[in-house]
């Protein structure tokens, strides 16, 4: 159901699968409707993925506000690339997880005090918000996910716009709907003004957090039936759809 009500005094805004196709390369008009919206309200980018990644294409968008990267574990200035807050792994629970999972996995990553580490041996501060794991299949992603999982991790599955499985490992309690509440601290709105726009499984947790959710209609069931609205997929520039509808009308 479509509500032409809610009028978002801020957007957040997922990458892969929402505005990121599989070459990576966002349409001139998704960039110019997020432009377009960042004149008018705060908007921002919440991801899985990295810091660099989520400041590259925010500067892309010509978003100045703080960006949440790391699947909410940080938010990012996107002009000088400095880290304004992030939520570190113990570092004990990152050793104990990245014995088992670069035995298990097809490829794993951590941010590092912002910086992309590819190899556990290459690790220097130890200053861990993120732990990312590539699995071959859906099935082996959530079995690793419900295995790693306790009170002292949250680890969660996700899909990026090339259609590889991860599971991403952050500090208890964070995720993008962490991500979404320190985001609107830091630009002044409450969380129910807050609009998100997403696809994926770890989206599930912001639309949770948000006033207002829209959905493309390749999202999986669980994170439609959170939406307050559904638009058109990426082959067919939904975010555009739901930025026009309810923030450049």
């Amino acid at each position: 159901m479509t509500s032409k009500l809610f009028q978002p005094k801020a957007v957040l805004i997922d990458l892969d699968g929402t505005v990121l196709p599989l070459d990576d390369r966002p349409t001139d008009v998704v960039i110019n409707a997020i432009a377009q919206s960042a004149q008018l309200i705060p908007t921002a980018i919440a991801s899985g993925r990295v810091q660099q990644d989520v400041a590259h294409y925010a500067r892309m968008f010509d978003l100045t506000v703080p960006q949440v990267a790391d699947n909410g574990a940080t938010l990012v200035d996107p002009l000088s690339g400095r880290i304004i807050s992030s939520h570190i792994l113990d570092k004990s629970e990152v050793e104990n997880a990245l014995t088992q999972l670069v035995k298990a996995s097809d490829r794993v990553l951590v941010s590092d005090r912002g910086r992309i580490v590819w190899s556990p041996e290459e690790i220097l501060d130890w200053q861990i918000s993120i732990i990312m794991a590539k699995f071959e299949t859906e099935s082996e992603a959530r079995s690793w996910a419900d295995r790693l999982s306790s009170d002292t991790l949250t680890v969660l599955v996700s899909l990026d716009n090339k259609g590889d499985w991860y599971i991403d490992c952050t500090s208890p309690g964070i995720d993008k709907g962490s991500g979404l509440r320190d985001f609107a601290a830091q630009v002044g709105v409450e969380p129910d003004d807050v609009m998100v726009i997403g696809d994926g499984w770890n989206d599930i947790a912001m639309f949770e957090a948000a006033g207002f959710g829209v959905a493309m209609d390749t999202a999986p069931g669980q994170l439609l039936d959170l939406a307050g609205d559904v638009v058109p997929g990426i082959d067919e520039d939904g975010v555009v759809t739901a930025l026009e509808r309810y923030v450049l009308s």
